[in-house]
């Protein structure tokens, strides 16, 4: 009997010492499984596109935690494949130019998942190269913690081949988290495909030729025309923004209204040209850019008032915030500038003005940097046409880059 016993007791531990065995080939075999997937991007065009070739496309894949990026061309019926890439979460770019336009599209936050083939399409659209007035670079993060952001500019040039006139455009800042630490609730008004929504607008004075603007020349929009330069302990890392073509100043404009200005933070310069005040929410005092800021510039041939200001709570707050809706019919360009490299979902306007959006840095550490947001120069077209033409896919992701200074009138010199 007691044979016996001792007979089942080492078969139980053989059995044992077999699964356990067992267990280890099986975790060594799932442990021989690479991190890697596969991704198929179907390019499709835009309704109402016709007769447009989408084989031999420039798609890009960027894993929004490295910031690695791969290339590859699409076969003739517009799919590009990606084989054994790492998994992750990508955005997906797709930019083709040819001489008469450009196709563009984006797809954010694809994730490829281990040992599978995920599937996804970007739709694009044909943007015509022959662009006119466009932002070339949006600089809000300041230089310092004496200049703090005092030193802000918006920089718009002109991409067509004949003099414009700037008279009676509008420059908007638009409303919404950048996706930063703390910014948890999306806002809704951001779904809106049909408007974009500003805190602060103001528009460039004059009669219809006051601000012509040369092919490819640029005028400048300062928060303060002035030299930061002067009295600085480290003048080159300053500004002399006395150069620029006009500068925002509100402190009579919101005084006469009965609310306080903020002649701290506006400082006017009187050799310089005021913007006209249109709106401004009323939790400010001054014409205060988004640190970073999605700017877009509105057609002279609309007019705002009150009628277009709605009011938004955004979810789980009890703060009501007054906004100026623009509908997007009205948007001459725009560019989407979040916070970080992962901020797809803070989105300030729709994917028709700009398919994607740019970044001055990957984490998101920007305040007083010195960092700016540039378009980048056309290097093709420029040879093409002999003048300066600036990259303009409607996708600020190809578009714009960051640049470690400002670099206003740059392209002029």
């Amino acid at each position: 009997m007691k044979q016996t016993i001792l007979k089942r007791v080492g078969l139980t531990k053989l059995i044992a010492l077999f699964l356990l065995i067992s267990v280890a080939i099986s975790c060594d075999s799932e442990d021989d499984i690479p991190n890697l997937g596969n991704l198929e991007v179907q390019v499709t065009l835009a309704s109402g596109l016709n007769d447009i070739s989408l084989a031999d496309i420039d798609v890009t894949i960027t894993q929004t935690v490295d910031n690695s990026t791969l290339i590859m061309n699409t076969d003739a019926n517009g799919l590009a494949t990606f084989s054994d890439i790492s998994i992750g979460t990508y955005t997906v770019v797709v930019a083709h130019a040819t001489e008469d336009y450009t196709l563009s599209g984006t797809a954010n936050n694809v994730t490829v998942t281990r040992q599978e083939t995920v599937a996804t399409s970007v739709e694009v659209n044909a943007v015509n190269q022959d662009g006119g007035l466009v932002i070339k670079e949006v600089y809000t993060a300041g230089s310092g913690y004496i200049t703090l952001f005092k030193d802000s500019f918006v920089e718009i040039f002109n991409n067509s081949s004949e003099t414009l006139y700037a008279d009676g455009m509008y420059i908007a800042n638009l409303f919404g988290g950048s996706g930063a630490t703390g910014d948890t609730s999306v806002y809704t008004v951001l779904t809106d495909t049909d408007y974009v929504y500003t805190d602060v607008m103001s528009q460039i004075p004059g009669s219809g030729t006051d601000y012509p603007v040369e092919a490819g020349k640029s005028i400048v929009i300062a928060l303060n025309a002035i030299n930061f330069k002067e009295g600085s302990i480290a003048p080159d890392a300053q500004l002399d923004n006395t150069d620029a073509t006009l500068e925002h100043y509100s402190v009579d404009w919101l005084e006469a209204q009965g609310r306080a200005g903020n002649a701290f933070f506006e400082l006017d310069n009187p050799a310089v040209p005021n913007m006209t005040n249109i709106y401004m929410f009323e939790g400010t005092n001054f014409f205060r850019l988004s640190t970073p800021a999605s700017i877009v510039l509105v057609s002279a041939d609309v007019t705002f008032d009150t009628s277009g200001v709605v009011d938004y709570t955004a979810p789980g707050s009890t703060s009501t915030s007054k906004l100026m809706k623009i509908s997007i019919e009205n948007v001459v360009d725009g560019v989407d500038i979040l916070d970080n490299s992962g901020a797809a979902d803070f989105k300030r306007m729709p994917s028709s003005l700009d398919a994607g959006y740019s970044y001055l840095t990957a984490d998101g550490a920007i305040s007083y940097t010195g960092l700016s947001s540039r378009r980048k120069v056309d290097e093709v077209a420029t040879a093409r046409f002999g003048r300066t033409i600036l990259l303009d896919t409607n996708n600020s992701t190809v578009d714009f880059e960051a640049i470690a200074f400002p670099d206003k009138y740059g392209y002029n010199n």
